[in-house]
């Protein structure tokens, strides 16, 4: 539902905190730009739902994936939500956390699987393999891997 949840205020700029965030027309909220389908721009809420952009916004032809922008919400529907740019989209700052040595991680893990039989080694074989695609992303997103 869209009117189920709370919405986190920073001065009057909304952000959406929770799955189901409160929509109301008229909030100010600041979305994600992403690539749509054929070449458009669009966002999507924390609950799922499509932002599309008003094309009729001055801001509209400046919008490209990897902003973020501020907006008001001025029409809202059970799959989608339409908003207006009311102000220039900004680069969205990419932010490299620093990287934990998961080593010892990975060794109790695999210490672990060979002790356990049957279904008691489905975890901590479900936890090594999220750990090691979870380096191999951070490798790609730092450019280490092609």
């Amino acid at each position: 539902m869209v009117d189920e949840g709370i919405n986190i205020y920073f001065g009057d700029v909304c952000f959406m905190a929770s799955v189901s965030a409160k929509l109301v027309l008229g909030n100010k909220i600041t979305v994600q730009v992403l690539a749509g389908r054929a070449d458009q721009v669009i966002s999507r809420l924390p609950n799922g739902l499509v932002v599309l952009f008003d094309q009729n916004s001055p801001y509209f032809d400046l919008l490209a994936p990897g902003q973020s922008v501020e907006c008001h919400i001025i029409y809202i529907r059970e799959n989608y939500v339409i908003v207006s740019p009311i102000s220039e989209p900004v680069e969205m700052e990419i932010v490299h956390l620093p990287q934990v040595q998961t080593d010892d991680i990975i060794e109790d893990l695999e210490k672990l699987i060979e002790k356990v039989e049957g279904n008691a080694e489905v975890i901590p074989r479900a936890l090594l393999r999220i750990i090691q695609l979870q380096q191999l992303m951070i490798k790609i997103l730092t450019g280490e891997v092609q």
